[in-house]
């Protein structure tokens, strides 16, 4: 289902949404920089189904943000317990139930042009599910878990 392919570590940031474009050639795409190698995701593939119950191991770097009068507003980076319940309300969404998971808070600096550059909630989860829907859930892993950031590499939901 996944494009893995080895990256120069000198490319991150909005360099990567640029080869990624590139490289689907207008397909629509989740990816996600893993370090050395760089995962692309297209929206068009079928997910493969999982049954109800079945436990997987998933890693996820999304960008947790609410909206407050059309402006995305983050939360604090020491504030684990609202990042965990953004992801725990994402999952009911997305059929799927969170049942263990380690929370990192960061930051992404985008600079799409020379001289202009924003800031991204970049929290990296870690953890444990169980699929609850499965419809919903192969829609999650084709379509990602939220929705800032897709572009720059955010909200893909990668399971093993």
């Amino acid at each position: 289902m996944d494009t893995v392919i080895d990256k120069p570590a000198r490319i991150k940031g909005y360099a990567l949404h640029r080869i990624v474009e590139q490289h689907q050639q207008g397909v629509p795409a989740l990816w996600v920089d893993e370090g050395s190698q760089l995962r692309i995701r297209p929206k068009t593939v079928m997910a493969p189904a999982y049954e109800i119950g079945k436990l997987l191991g998933f890693t996820v770097t999304a960008c947790v943000s609410f909206n407050c009068h059309g402006r995305h507003r983050y939360l604090p980076l020491d504030d684990w317990r609202g990042r965990k319940a953004w992801l725990e309300k994402q999952a009911d969404k997305h059929g799927f139930q969170v049942v263990g998971v380690h929370v990192e808070p960061k930051m992404q600096t985008v600079e799409p042009h020379e001289g202009r550059k924003f800031r991204l909630d970049a929290s990296d989860f870690t953890g444990l599910l169980r699929v609850i829907d499965p419809a919903k859930f192969g829609v999650a892993l084709t379509q990602g878990i939220g929705r800032v950031g897709k572009a720059y590499g955010l909200n893909l939901l990668v399971v093993q």
